[in-house]
């Protein structure tokens, strides 16, 4: 289980719940800082991403990687690796009854991070894939595939084709998708969850954390996670941020007292 202060660190990734769109001013000055001059393409050629289009192409790989509605009273950050077998073993035990019965129903949204962790030398093409998937709208779909045949490609040296052909068969843009794994255009949103997965403290996967508190990790069971989600969805939904107390509500107790308010020093009186 991890610690309350990595808990709460991973939490800040959700922006108190409300930031899907995770560090994307930082992610587009990374895309912009990574983008490399090319020559003019080929007749027939897909023309390099400019800077202005490289950011619209990374908020679309963004929002695809978010399953369910805006107002769903619990999220789900699924930190996981495609080459992961734990990671493999919760999509074929947890995660379809989760879709069916919480995502669907307008209960939960899941955001997932890539976490490719370093032993899994096809992992980082594999979250390039999906995310690549993810800029045509079919993440998820592309997220299914490679899981339900990881037993297929984990491990193998070359990968790049038969995940072109998994994207073939999803329908998408071949030359678009082509272009997006051949130079990267995905990478910069891929390493910030990394990041931002390290600086919370993870070091396995899968982690979920629901709604930036609560920490659950491993090929959790659909009853374990159904428990958690429950209790969620059982408890009063949380006033929004600002809004103040009932007249005559009293702290709860062992709250300490408010800090006064700093007051300036006067005019010419130095600290």
């Amino acid at each position: 289980m991890l610690s309350n202060l990595m808990t709460r660190r991973l939490g800040a990734m959700l922006g108190a719940g409300a930031a899907l769109f995770l560090a994307l001013g930082s992610t587009h000055a990374a895309a912009q800082g990574a983008a490399r001059p090319a020559p003019p393409p080929a007749a027939g050629a897909v023309s390099p991403a400019s800077p202005a289009n490289l950011d619209s192409l990374l908020e679309r790989a963004n929002r695809g990687r978010v399953k369910g509605a805006e107002n769903a009273r619990v999220t789900i950050i699924e930190v996981s690796d495609f080459e992961c077998p734990y990671c493999r073993a919760f999509f074929d035990s947890t995660y379809a009854r989760l879709d069916s019965a919480y995502v669907r129903t307008g209960k939960v949204k899941i955001v997932f991070f890539a976490f490719p962790l370093p032993g899994h030398r096809e992992a980082f093409p594999a979250a390039k894939a999906a995310m690549c998937a993810s800029v045509q709208g079919k993440f998820w779909p592309m997220h299914d595939r490679l899981f339900s045949t990881q037993r297929e490609w984990a491990n193998q040296d070359v990968v790049a084709e038969r995940f072109a052909g998994y994207a073939a068969a999803l329908r998408l843009d071949m030359p678009a998708y082509r272009d997006c794994v051949a130079n990267d255009r995905v990478a910069p949103l891929i390493l910030n969850d990394i990041m931002q997965g390290s600086a919370a403290g993870i070091s396995g996967t899968p982690t979920f954390i629901l709604n930036g508190q609560k920490a659950l990790n491993g090929a959790v069971p659909f009853d374990d996670l159904k428990k958690e989600i429950d209790a969620i969805l059982a408890a009063p939904p949380a006033p929004p941020a600002g809004t103040p107390p009932p007249a005559g509500a009293r702290p709860p107790a062992g709250t300490p007292p408010a800090a006064p308010a700093a007051t300036p020093p006067p005019v010419g009186l130095r600290r």
